[in-house]
């Protein structure tokens, strides 16, 4: 049997489907689409992300998620080539970013329910956090499961919190750390 993906007009299908349900008028049960057949997969991912960086403006989240999905779905073979090929015509800073955000979509991604809305600064921030602490994916989840948000500042508010408590045990640990040292130095002295 065919298959068909969405390249563009997501949000369009949506309207649409929305409207059927509201009026139940069949007009709203039918889209009029222009089919496309790239000739490989690699081409349909490449063609979704130009297309949707024009209309949509995609947020870094979406951007990784895309990236994730194309080397789990074996149409590239590493994140970064998908990142080569899909963002090619964006700067390496910006690919560098969607790099990061990565890591957050294969930690959380199913556990978020606006992750559209993480800026850069604070998806980069939970980035490095779940990089470098096992843990961190734990205390999140736990975070978002006390929140139950339902509005997306609900959840921004989650990790900030999660975020904010990992800096105050840094900054607890670094305190620890200055004072062990100060009262080394002290003991040392004759």
């Amino acid at each position: 049997p065919d298959r068909y993906g969405l390249i563009s007009g997501w949000r369009r299908c949506e309207a649409l489907r929305q409207l059927a349900q509201e009026t139940g008028e069949a007009r709203f049960g039918t889209v009029l689409a222009l089919l496309r057949k790239p000739s490989e997969s690699s081409e349909a991912y490449l063609a979704m992300v130009e297309e949707n960086e024009i209309r949509a403006g995609l947020s870094y989240y979406e951007r990784a998620r895309i990236v994730a999905k194309s080397v789990e779905q074996d149409v590239f073979e590493t994140e970064k080539a998908a990142l080569q090929s899909l963002f090619r015509n964006a700067s390496r800073a910006k690919r560098s970013k969607i790099g990061s955000f990565v890591h957050l979509v294969r930690a959380l991604d199913g556990e978020l329910r606006y992750p559209e809305v993480i800026g850069e600064r604070m998806g980069l921030a939970l980035s490095y956090a779940l990089q470098n602490d096992a843990g961190v994916s734990e205390q999140v989840k736990q975070s978002l499961l006390r929140a139950k948000p339902i509005r997306p500042e609900m959840e921004q508010a989650a990790l900030s919190a999660v975020l904010n408590d990992l800096q105050g045990a840094k900054d607890t640990r670094a305190k620890t750390a200055e004072s062990s040292q100060e009262k080394a130095k002290i003991e040392s002295v004759p």
